[in-house]
């Protein structure tokens, strides 16, 4: 069951680990996509309230240009407003209007008799029209009509399909464009369906004669809409109109491409977490078989008295050797065991392990030392006390033969104190402690010499700098300096040269351990070893 529910919530983390950066890139997107499409919006009514504005200006400065004209409809005339009407893209006929109201004179010729347009009441200056019924023509029109100083009028005919190209725009199926006269809400030309407004939901003045809405229409569609004031005309707006489908086109695109990398990534994520997982759960499983089946050896690496040359003692290694003689690295079951809890266990086997294979030696020999390296997790709780005592306290091994090793990281971990009691009742059995790869973590000198420890180990890297212009080499004079100041005895690892052990002699180092000496051996090795190396 533990198991299971260990792979599910590792399928889900790696899922959501591949799904939630997507996801976040999926929402920026559509805020961005909602920008993008707001400012596009914006732009095209902008674009066609500038267009119209500048079409009705033209049309309007024409109308100035003809107002001089009589009212008798010369043949002079009529070339005039030929003229204009075609000058000015967009006017289909001009005409003049007596002040009875009657057309009387347009750009085809005489009306004869005058006829009097249905027009709304006349007014000073330039007025849009329309759209208007133009029965003489049989279609319907847009007017710009201008008043004249003598009351009469002149006016323009436009018709609605030349607006209608200025509001011409991709705004999708439920879109469109409109040019509208605000207080009635008169169309004067439109492009699209546009349907009956039903609700205004939010409305915001956006600056420069624009407003942004966001309305329910009667065909159920909810729309964003911008409305700009046309320059020089108060009260008439173009008005372009999208419907979210045209607003998230590009987003609903870019969503589902992003939604595949998602599901792709996620898939990927879940596919090499469950197989990590596995052979993970597979080590531990076999880790689990191979401690009850004593599929582990020691071995030991001789550590060396400068001063005298001898063999003071060794460091003891646990070798995971499975069945047909695979070895399986350190740094792949130790962790393991860490983490799972058994690194317990593993560490009374080695104990009992050492018992077996080293009590003669040590029992003969009491200036001989054993090394035995501990898991930060041994120093938050007193269990190694009690396994300690189990495993040793009726051997021929003394505690004062023992040396516990702690990792800096070890130390860097304690935080409540556990650590140091645990160090200082190990001490206090006449046991001492070793602090392990000094240099490689981030502790300092005033924390470390908080600590009740006894020696400290010089890390690998350090060695292997010493000779070399590497600026690790000044930190071993440093470390042994820093040692010899907090009363600790020093040991070197990892010495494979002769020059090394010349430079660790001359700066007064304890003991050193490595392969210029021998490898790690098995108990059997050791002692031929020991035998080798006896003065």
């Amino acid at each position: 069951m533990r198991r299971k529910l260990t792979i599910l919530l590792a399928t889900l983390i790696a899922a959501l680990a591949g799904l939630v950066p997507v996801g976040y890139a999926i929402y920026l997107a559509y805020n961005t996509t909602i920008e993008n499409a707001e400012d596009n919006l914006r732009a095209i009514a902008e674009g066609i309230a500038t267009d119209t504005s500048d079409l009705l200006n033209d049309v309007d400065q024409g109308l100035i240009a003809l107002s001089s004209l009589g009212n008798r409809c010369t043949a002079e005339d009529v070339t005039a407003m030929n003229t204009m009407a075609f000058d000015i893209p967009g006017i289909s006929d001009i005409g003049l209007i007596r002040s009875d109201r009657k057309l009387f004179c347009s750009s085809w010729g005489v009306v004869s008799p005058p006829v009097k347009p249905e027009l709304p009441p006349p007014a000073a200056g330039f007025r849009l029209l329309g759209p208007l019924e133009i029965r003489m023509m049989d279609r319907y029109g847009l007017i710009a009509i201008r008043q004249r100083e003598d009351g009469s009028e002149i006016g323009a005919l436009i018709h609605p399909t030349v607006l209608i190209g200025h509001l011409g725009a991709d705004l999708g199926e439920q879109g469109f464009a409109v040019l509208i006269r605000r207080d009635d809400g008169h169309l004067y030309a439109w492009e699209g369906n546009v349907p009956a407004m039903e609700m205004v939901e939010s409305e915001s003045d956006v600056g420069d004669g624009s407003t942004q809405l966001r309305a329910l229409f009667k065909d159920g569609v909810e729309r964003t809409l911008f409305a700009v004031e046309l320059d020089g005309y108060p009260g008439i707006y173009s008005v372009a109109a999208a419907a979210d489908a045209w607003i998230l086109h590009d987003w609903v695109r870019m969503a589902l491409m992003l939604g595949a990398i998602g599901a792709g990534t996620s898939a990927l994520l879940v596919f090499l977490v469950i197989g990590i997982l596995l052979r993970r759960l597979s080590l531990q499983g076999e880790l689990e078989r191979s401690l009850q089946k004593n599929e582990f050896e020691i071995n030991y690496q001789p550590v060396i008295e400068l001063a005298s040359g001898r063999c003071s003692g060794v460091e003891a290694f646990i070798s995971w050797v499975q069945p047909g003689g695979k070895r399986v690295r350190p740094d792949l079951f130790i962790p393991l065991a860490e983490d799972t809890g058994l690194i317990e266990p593993m560490t009374e086997w080695l104990m009992r392990q050492i018992r077996v294979e080293l009590e003669s030696l040590l029992g003969n020999d009491r200036s001989f030392h054993i090394a035995i390296n501990l898991s930060p997790c041994h120093f938050e709780s007193d269990k190694i006390l009690s396994t300690s005592s189990r495993v040793f306290g009726s051997s021929a091994i003394m505690p004062e033969q023992i040396i516990y090793e702690i990792t800096e990281r070890g130390l860097i971990r304690e935080d409540n104190g556990v650590a140091r009691s645990v160090m200082t009742r190990l001490r206090e059995r006449k046991s001492a402690i070793a602090l392990d790869d000094f240099g490689t973590g981030y502790s300092s000198l005033s924390y470390v010499s908080s600590f009740p420890l006894d020696y400290l180990k010089i890390d690998k890297l350090f060695v292997d700098a010493i000779g070399t212009d590497s600026l690790m080499a000044g930190l071993v004079e440093s470390i042994i300096d820093m040692a010899k100041r907090l009363n600790l005895r020093t040991i070197a690892e990892g010495v494979e040269r002769a020059e090394q052990v010349e430079y660790l002699r001359d700066k007064g180092v304890d003991y050193v351990q490595g392969w210029y000496y021998s490898k790690a051996l098995t108990a059997a090795e050791l002692a031929d070893f020991l035998q080798g190396s006896a003065p």
